[in-house]
């Protein structure tokens, strides 16, 4: 059954394609596009919900709209009266929130005492076509599968069209250094910039389908998508496997094509845009004229200095798997993390979240879906995300276009525990990045904390530092790690003496592992078998 309903998907997406493909929307299609829909925000998101929540018995909203004692003529009038932002924060005191991991369908929503429970698929727009699928990188936990409308991704054209031209982008040569599938990155990179009329030349894969044992559907669907591009006279690349190890391969291109035509833009990951400078400055090589475009991980003050000391430039994106594009990095940024809210297509509010056993709170990002082709229909989910939130009037075309919410900043809030202690995950994050390195030598990418159960059930930390890193005293490295955690504040300090006392971090020699879908996290978990 399930291989029945793959060959009705990618029949589908060949139907599809074509009128995917038909128009290429230009500049000022784009721009009176995102005018239009922020002019209508709100009833854009009344006609999604109205139809994909109130619409659908088995919406895993409803049981929480109703507590809320919200119909949708009650939504209608609230919207209409007082505002789409001041009816998601109704809403939300009213309990209207759904939490990262009942997003993911790892914990049930409960209601009065009663348990709803939740699995990923139930977010999924139940009125949006499947014409690609893929799963999520799984750097929070198990991948969750994602289907992709070509119906969205026409709507969102206009917003990459309008963030390209902003940057000065559109039209260089391009290299993607991204996944094959399940990860979706590297080819719906493809399928949008065939949207667009912009190819990448090359589509370097940190990991080859055979190193994976990938399911045959997957690497039937590889040579499905890019054939029937081929078959339309599009020139997609194909991937070709370069190892995390052999980041010079990326650089080498990188440096060539910039010398060669001026300038050139690699796609992928912060981390690995940080592979590609260190090779490069390992070789002696100028990377000026190369621009990193990253997504899918947060970006760092440590990692951005890392890769333009090379005289590469670096952009971040900011999105999500589930949801696609959130926010194209600002160019007049207050920071290397700066992105403009797309607030056509979403709508945020903040959400505050108290991280247990850290005596802290932080603003979680809650967003909401507006369009109505959206993959995942989200009302007040709250990402695992937070950061600094703000309106103001930089100059730059995003503002022009009318999105004038910068998000930056951008962390998890994710936590470290050991001996039933608690870590903000950027005080440690600081300590990995930029404390540990100035120390001791290596960059952002030597170090990694590992989060796991001994033999014995107590949670442990072990810092893995890579052989690469000249480290003559290993109790001298554990005792700059207790120094640089106290540097975070009296519950920080307390927490690091706590751990060292207890000796809950361990130090490892080994190379930090990395995702699949080529991120380095700085903090891994290891769950319990």
């Amino acid at each position: 059954m399930k291989l029945l309903d793959d060959v009705r998907m990618y029949a589908g997406f060949a139907r599809a394609l074509g009128p995917y493909l038909r128009h290429t929307v230009t500049l000022d299609e784009a721009r009176a596009i995102v005018r239009g829909r922020l002019a209508e925000r709100g009833e854009l998101f009344l006609r999604t919900a109205g139809r994909g929540i109130y619409g659908h018995p088995t919406s895993p909203y409803l049981p929480l709209l109703r507590r809320a004692g919200c119909e949708l003529g009650d939504l209608q009038r609230s919207v209409r009266t007082r505002g789409l932002e001041d009816t998601l924060r109704a809403l939300r005191d009213g309990g209207v929130v759904v939490g990262f991991d009942q997003f993911k369908g790892r914990a049930p929503i409960v209601v009065d005492g009663v348990e709803h429970r939740v699995k990923a698929h139930d977010f999924d727009n139940p009125f949006a076509a499947r014409h690609l699928e893929s799963t999520t990188g799984g750097s929070t936990g198990a991948g969750t599968r994602i289907a992709y409308d070509l119906r969205h991704l026409t709507e969102t054209t206009a917003n990459r069209v309008i963030s390209h031209t902003a940057l000065g982008l559109d039209g260089l040569p391009t290299a993607l250094w991204r996944p094959i599938l399940p990860a979706s990155s590297g080819l719906m990179g493809i399928v949008r910039s065939a949207k667009t009329g912009t190819m990448p030349r090359r589509w370097f894969t940190p990991v080859a389908g055979g190193e994976l044992r990938l399911p045959l559907k997957y690497r039937l669907a590889m040579t499905y998508v890019l054939g029937t591009l081929r078959a339309r006279g599009y020139r997609p690349p194909r991937p070709e496997p370069v190892p995390l190890d052999r980041a010079d391969v990326v650089a080498r291109w990188a440096r060539d094509t910039a010398r060669s035509e001026g300038r050139c833009v690699v796609r992928t990951s912060v981390s690995m845009a940080l592979r590609v400078a260190l090779a490069a400055t390992e070789r002696g090589w100028d990377l000026t004229g190369v621009t990193f475009s990253g997504a899918n991980e947060p970006p760092t003050e440590a990692k951005v200095r890392g890769i333009t000391r090379t005289g590469a430039s670096y952009v971040t994106r900011y999105g999500m798997s589930e949801g696609g594009a959130m926010g194209p990095p600002c160019t007049r940024p207050a920071d290397a993390t700066d992105v403009h809210l797309c607030e056509d297509v979403w709508a945020l509010i903040l959400n505050p979240h108290r991280i247990e056993g850290a005596g802290a709170a932080v603003d979680a990002f809650c967003f909401t879906s507006l369009l109505p082709t959206a993959p995942k229909l989200m009302l007040n989910v709250e990402t695992d995300d937070y950061g600094i939130v703000e309106t103001r009037s930089c100059g730059c075309p995003l503002e022009e276009a009318g999105w004038r919410t910068h998000l930056r900043q951008i962390r998890s809030y994710k936590k470290l525990t050991g001996e039933g202690m608690t870590l903000v995950g950027n005080d440690m994050l600081r300590v990995l990045e930029e404390h540990l390195p100035a120390r001791f030598g290596g960059s952002a990418l030597d170090y990694q904390l590992r989060e796991e159960e001994d033999e014995r059930g107590f949670t442990r930390l072990t810092l893995v530092v890579s052989p690469r890193v000249r480290v003559d005293d290993e109790a001298a490295v554990l005792q700059a790690l207790h120094e640089g955690i106290a540097r975070g504040g009296p519950g920080a300090a307390l927490t690091g003496a706590v751990w060292a006392q207890a000796g809950s971090v361990r130090l490892e020699r080994s190379e930090p592992v990395w995702t699949e879908a080529g991120k380095l996290m700085p903090f891994r978990r290891v769950r319990a078998a």
